[in-house]
């Protein structure tokens, strides 16, 4: 018996149907597009700011340009003021090439000692004078050096031990910074060889000076790696050279025998194809990061000078 059953043809889609399949589609399309416009407005506004930011790079070197005067470096770095003569029980420091001081007896009204006690300014840090409502916990400030320390010259040759150790602790309490130190090993680029970047700590170049040795001591660190996330140790570095301006800022270095204190004489901007690895006749360090953020093309550098120390 045939097959009387024709065989049926899909059912095509009315006017009414394709409209809604048109509409559906619209939507994705618009939310697609709008998606792309933002996207090409999120890169040329982001193109733009690099462009801007690149071409005004170096422009602030010299807000970074600033160094204890001659004048005043000797007092600064402690060089004043040494070591403490005793006479009757009673220390008293001894300046050098000055002349003995004439003795000076001082009378104070009872009433205004009583006034001045109402006014906590004398134990405020100076900087804090403008706005003592924010006032932090910083000291007075002023050349002091902790009394477990040994005040010494920078150029003083170390009688009591060889400082040869490499460091292995860099400590910067006036911008909170507590960092690891590594020796930075050197890589080969084929056609030409570097040092590592140093990785989530403190880099010294090897061929420097060690801590207390006579010459410079060179120490790297990034002020910030989104990219490769080798850390920020040295975020804060540009902020040392207003800090200098107001209080003394001393660097800790340590060695598993010994730690050491340099202080700050003076900050600068080069750009980095300037930088080049220099050396002193005295004991000093400069530490290095990259300037400005996101561009990098700059290097600032923090320079400090060896004021003591203490074997640990």
């Amino acid at each position: 018996m045939a097959n009387t059953n024709q065989p049926q043809t899909p059912e095509q889609p009315g006017p009414q149907d394709q409209a809604q399949q048109q509409a559906r589609k619209f939507p994705l399309m618009a939310v697609a597009a709008y998606v792309m416009a933002a996207l090409g407005v999120i890169l040329i506004v982001a193109s733009g700011v690099y462009i801007y930011s690149r071409s005004r790079s170096g422009s602030d070197g010299a807000e970074f340009a600033y160094s204890i005067s001659d004048d005043s470096l000797d007092g600064y770095l402690g060089r004043a003021v040494q070591a403490a003569n005793t006479t009757d029980g009673i220390d008293s420091p001894t300046v050098t090439g000055a002349q003995e001081p004439i003795p000076l007896e001082l009378i104070v009204d009872p009433g205004v000692t009583r006034f001045a006690s109402l006014y906590p300014g004398d134990q405020l840090n100076p900087k804090y004078w403008a706005e003592p409502e924010w006032a932090g916990s910083d000291p007075f400030g002023g050349p002091s050096i902790p009394d477990n320390f040994v005040p010494v010259l920078s150029t003083d040759i170390f009688q009591d031990f060889n400082p040869t150790a490499e460091a292995i602790r860099i400590r910067i309490p006036s911008i909170n910074l507590s960092s690891s130190v590594a020796e930075l090993g050197i890589v080969d680029l084929g056609n030409q060889k570097a040092y590592q970047t140093p990785n989530n700590t403190v880099g010294h170049i090897p061929s420097t000076a060690a801590p207390g040795q006579q010459g410079s001591g060179w120490f790297f660190g990034h002020l910030e790696s989104f990219v490769a996330r080798e850390g920020s140790i040295f975020r804060h570095l540009p902020e040392i050279t207003e800090l200098i301006k107001q209080d003394p800022v001393d660097v800790y270095l340590e060695t598993p025998d010994a730690e050491y204190i340099y202080r700050v004489t003076g900050t600068s901007q080069i750009h980095q194809s300037e930088l080049k690895l220099s050396s002193t006749s005295d004991a000093q360090i400069t530490l290095v990061t990259c300037w400005p953020p996101r561009i990098y093309d700059q290097r600032v550098l923090v320079d400090a000078t060896l004021i003591a120390y203490r074997p640990l």
